[in-house]
């Protein structure tokens, strides 16, 4: 309830940045969520904050619906929001970026919004992190022996590996390419190494709360390095990471997705022909797409194969060995 209660506070202010927007309608906000060449205004946010929202709303409703992977997904989730959360307080610490939560159109409910969404990720974290999955066994079905797993959460064995192998590879290629291309930014003088690092922690230097988006920097790193860490949990069979993955694939499909859309727009492919780099960029982008798909499909049944369990013991008296003949 409580992450559908931010998912919807989101919602909320892309349908009012939309209606405060004297270049964008609401049709170019649809047209904007599958066509990545549609313009939109920057008051209604960016991909990243539309498909957390849609992350939010669809892992509180599995939630809900009491779905056993909707835990990870929650964990994940709040995670990315206490970041996202805190690297606003950072940015309140310098002074003219503390001016803008008293601007009188979006300021006060900005800093609102923040607000709550610290409280509803630590409050997340709180009821979720000592949770465990209770096991539970089928009516009439005995305990089982030592190294028998019961009805509750499951190592995520070999398909679990695989996903997160998957993870693993996916959120290295992203973080190699969002690292190229901060080198060619400072190579050209548009952003600093320094510049880019500081970012990721404190909006002011780029940003105003008014802006209501904090950019594209933060939202990238965030996505790669928690993809990373999922996909090492998930290696190590942790049931955990079986939600918070696929709620992190699902997200990167969409991003994914978008990029290949925009390369078919385009159309120019012999621009990633005509250099190294251009090629590796298709190479990856190529690759991403089934490797979006095993991921998500070893994920998905990961942990679905039940371990094998003892019949139940015969009932007393046991008949025992025919009599003897007299």
């Amino acid at each position: 309830m409580l992450l559908l209660i931010f998912g919807g506070g989101v919602i909320a202010w892309v349908i009012t940045g939309i209606n405060d927007s004297p270049v964008s309608s609401a049709d170019d906000l649809f047209r904007a969520l599958v066509d990545p060449l549609r313009p939109v205004d920057l008051r209604a946010l960016t991909p990243y904050e539309w498909m957390f929202a849609v992350a939010l709303v669809t892992v509180a409703v599995l939630a809900l619906c009491q779905r056993r992977v909707a835990r990870g997904g929650a964990l994940v989730l709040a995670f990315l929001l206490l970041a996202l959360c805190l690297r606003q307080a950072v940015g309140a610490l310098d002074d003219g970026y503390r001016a803008g939560f008293d601007a009188p159109t979006y300021g006060p409910w900005t800093l609102a919004t923040y607000a709550v969404g610290l409280l509803i990720a630590v409050t997340v974290l709180i009821l979720l992190l000592p949770a465990r999955e209770a096991a539970r066994e089928p009516a009439g079905q005995l305990p089982p022996h030592p190294g028998e797993h019961p009805g509750g959460p499951r190592p995520l064995g070999t398909l679990g590996v695989l996903g997160g192998g998957l993870l693993i590879a996916l959120a290295l290629a992203d973080l190699a390419w969002t690292l190229d291309n901060q080198r060619l930014a400072a190579e050209y003088d548009l952003k600093s190494w320094g510049e880019y690092f500081r970012d990721l922690v404190d909006p002011s230097l780029f940003h105003s709360p008014t802006s209501l988006t904090s950019g594209i920097y933060f939202h990238e790193a965030a996505l790669a390095i928690s993809m990373l860490v999922v996909g090492v949990l998930a290696c190590l069979g942790r049931p955990v990471a079986r939600g918070a993955g696929l709620t992190l694939l699902a997200m990167a499909a969409y991003l994914e997705y978008r990029a290949v859309a925009l390369s078919f727009r385009i159309g120019d492919w012999s621009a990633y022909l005509d250099s190294t780099r251009g090629t590796l960029m298709l190479l990856t982008m190529l690759l991403s797409v089934p490797a979006l798909l095993i991921a998500i499909l070893g994920l998905g049944f990961a942990g679905s194969a039940r371990a094998p369990r003892r019949r139940p013991t015969p009932a007393w008296p046991h008949p025992g060995p025919p009599p003897f003949p007299r």
